[in-house]
């Protein structure tokens, strides 16, 4: 898994009030290994995490293989870092395509636990399945995971607005964080 995930909410708050751009999690000056991947929250989590019809898991690895190969050829020939950063995020991309369809499964948590987060947790992209996933990531240890819940930047109406918003919030994020002490996910290690 990448070292740092993105997942988006909308609130009770505004739709308008805060566009988020994917720069906010761009890796900067940094190499793209430490740009933040993020998951959408309507439709599928990550755009092609699926092969197309008719392709399997080892056909793509096959492929993935091949043009591995040509590129580290490529790479001897001229010593192009570039070449290896591709390299590794082919890797990373087949990773996701094998390992997020079951992080996203939610279905085999204890009911227990799922009514921790409240009512809003299986509803995909809501704050409440986010925490839960948040959780999920820190299990398979991705090391920076980003909440962004939309509807914050109150102008008027704000005592309705922001006991929306706290009762988007609130639940989720005591359940995400007793989650995680459960765990021995907030141990130092």
């Amino acid at each position: 898994m990448p070292a740092y995930f993105v997942l988006t909410s909308f609130g009770s708050g505004r739709k308008d009030d805060q566009p988020l751009y994917d720069r906010l999690w761009g890796a900067g000056f940094l190499p793209s290994k430490h740009q933040g991947v993020k998951f959408r929250n309507q439709g599928d989590a990550v755009l092609y995490l699926s092969n197309p019809p008719g392709v399997s898991v080892e056909s793509r690895r096959g492929t993935l293989n091949r043009i591995s190969a040509l590129n580290e050829q490529h790479y001897r020939e001229i010593r192009d870092p570039g070449i290896r950063a591709r390299i590794a995020q082919y890797e990373m991309a087949f990773r996701m395509q094998t390992s997020v369809p079951e992080l996203l499964d939610t279905s085999k948590e204890p009911k227990h636990v799922l009514e921790m987060y409240g009512p809003d947790v299986t509803r995909q992209g809501s704050y409440a399945a986010n925490c839960l996933l948040a959780r999920r990531l820190a299990e398979r240890d991705v090391r920076f995971i980003q909440l962004f819940h939309m509807g914050w930047d109150h102008h008027f109406g704000l005592p309705d607005a922001l006991r929306g918003q706290c009762q988007d919030t609130d639940q989720a994020t005591a359940a995400l964080i007793n989650d995680l002490e459960q765990r021995g996910l907030l141990d130092e290690r």
